[in-house]
């Protein structure tokens, strides 16, 4: 069931859940909006372009790519990044640990007080021991960095075995500076929507919209394709109108306006089985012809599925990547001089930013 938005209520009701993707894009905003109201394509348009937040957005330069990297499942790969916000503190804090699993593109946003090793191997500590420790750990800030983390997190946790990733990866890093950019928009635009300077408040809100909202690689929420479920708001995503949630205000008044009921006559009979899969108990109808399966088995499957349609969507992106750059780059020849950038990491007080080296043999 859709509602349609008058015209009057069209500008306010696009205001709304435009803030709430955290400023996001055309596909972002209609995807929010299509499970619940009915707004044309062109509306959307027009209000995207009034939006200044939007407008003042920085494009992202997209690398060269030579060979995509694949995640298969959750915690195959993580990436750790920091942004820097010294020009903008927020009391103590002054940098943002960024962490991104690399298969779901599940994020999680933490104020820094400096960049040591011990500081961010800790907040690191957290998220592994709530969603589990990743095989690899990638940064591009240098392979010294990321074994500084692996071995303040062997010291913490004893049990912990990380390996680090190749720093400065061409694929990761276009991934994790398009995640640091969009962090660093949505969170000014979330201070200004919300009038206030403690944007270590608001990384929590911005964490949210980007896990919450669609991902244009893996084509699903980073929420759905960890938990197979859509994240909720309480009863703002359920399917009541607006109207009716500012109605309700106890549990009955919500079965009332659900159409659930107690009814002791009903003719419905359940009986107790088990699932043919675990072996739990369940409640089944009486004359359920399916294969009885609990509703936690039912979302393992789920999120299975959503993990293997998440891999495709990552494999069809590397391929159009590769397809870019092939695009992009000349055959070079043996003894032909090329000018590398040198990451900021590898280079000297004294180095340029530019290194030329004659790449090949003459074999």
């Amino acid at each position: 069931m859709k509602y349609y938005v008058p015209y009057e209520e069209m500008y306010d009701k696009l205001k709304d859940f435009h803030t709430r993707t955290g400023h996001g894009g055309n596909v972002k905003l209609r995807l929010a909006l299509m499970n619940k109201y009915a707004i044309p394509r062109p509306a959307i348009e027009a209000f995207l372009s009034t939006c200044l937040s939007c407008n003042s957005k920085k494009p992202v330069n997209r690398k060269l790519v030579i060979k995509p990297i694949i995640s298969e499942d959750f915690n195959e790969r993580g990436q750790v990044d920091l942004v820097d916000f010294q020009s903008n503190p927020d009391g103590k804090f002054r940098w943002i640990l960024n962490y991104q699993d690399h298969s779901t593109k599940f994020l999680s946003l933490r104020p820094l007080e400096s960049k040591r090793a011990i500081e961010v191997a800790r907040n690191l500590l957290s998220l592994f021991l709530t969603f589990g420790a990743p095989k690899i750990l990638q940064s591009d800030n240098g392979r010294e960095f990321v074994n500084a983390i692996i071995t303040e997190l062997k010291t913490l946790w004893h049990d912990c075995v990380i390996v680090h990733g190749r720093p400065r990866h061409p694929q990761s890093q276009g991934s994790v500076e398009r995640s640091n950019q969009d962090i660093e928009n949505m969170l000014r635009a979330w201070m200004v929507d919300n009038n206030s300077k403690k944007w270590s408040i608001g990384l929590e809100f911005v964490q949210f919209q980007k896990n919450c909202f669609h991902h244009r690689v893996i084509n699903r929420s980073p929420y759905k394709a960890l938990f197979e479920s859509d994240p909720k708001i309480g009863l703002t995503t359920s399917k009541l109108s607006s109207e009716v949630l500012q109605k309700i205000s106890t549990e009955e008044d919500l079965l009332m306006y659900n159409g659930y009921s107690d009814d002791p006559h009903s003719t419905i009979k359940m009986i107790t089985s088990r699932c043919s899969l675990c072996g739990n108990e369940v409640m089944v109808e009486i004359n359920s012809a399916s294969a009885i399966v609990c509703d936690l088995c039912k979302n393992n499957e789920n999120i299975i599925q959503s993990r293997q349609q998440g891999l495709k969507g990552l494999q069809n992106a590397a391929e159009k990547m590769l397809k870019i750059s092939n695009l992009k780059v000349t055959l070079f020849q043996v003894e032909d001089c090329v000018i590398v950038p040198v990451p900021k990491v590898d280079r000297g007080p004294s180095d340029c930013e530019y290194n030329c080296h004659s790449y090949g043999t003459k074999k």
